[in-house]
């Protein structure tokens, strides 16, 4: 059982692997991908950095930021009508209703919100790769068809 890696080192590894995706989908995608990425990682580096939790156990800083994210995440998918993008607000408001069932539900152990918590994050992991890849996709057939003759 000691050989096992920590729970620590897995969700810094996710982390590693969330940052990369998130700064591929900045660097190289189109503006709606750009800016759901740069939101994400901001949530992201935020909410690690955010508060505490209280005798509660409710961390209100990072509901509120992942409560805006969600938002933003809502304009972005009006603003530019995206359906990954509807995909990631629903995951992130779904994100933001788990501490408020948590907050009210005093039976939910807290490792079962962590469980629901990277269930859902997993997902928005997967979004963001294949928004990537489709941002790829469409420029290269953009680049294949203004190619001169």
């Amino acid at each position: 059982m000691s050989n096992l890696p920590s729970i620590d080192v897995i969700a810094y590894a996710v982390y590693l692997i969330a940052v990369a995706i998130c700064g591929v989908a900045v660097w190289k995608g189109d503006p709606p991908l750009r800016l759901a990425a740069a939101v994400l990682l901001v949530t992201w580096t935020l909410s690690a950095l955010a508060g505490r939790r209280d005798v509660y156990d409710m961390n209100y800083p990072t509901t509120v930021i992942d409560t805006n994210c969600a938002l933003i995440f809502v304009w972005i998918s009006l603003r530019w009508r995206r359906l990954w993008c509807a995909v990631l607000a629903a995951l992130m408001i779904v994100e933001v209703t788990i501490p408020l069932v948590v907050f009210f539900d005093r039976d939910i152990h807290r490792y079962n919100q962590t469980l629901a918590y990277n269930v859902v994050t997993m997902p928005l992991l997967v979004v963001m790769a294949l928004a990537t890849w489709q941002a790829f996709r469409a420029r290269r057939r953009i680049d294949e068809a203004t190619l001169p003759a």
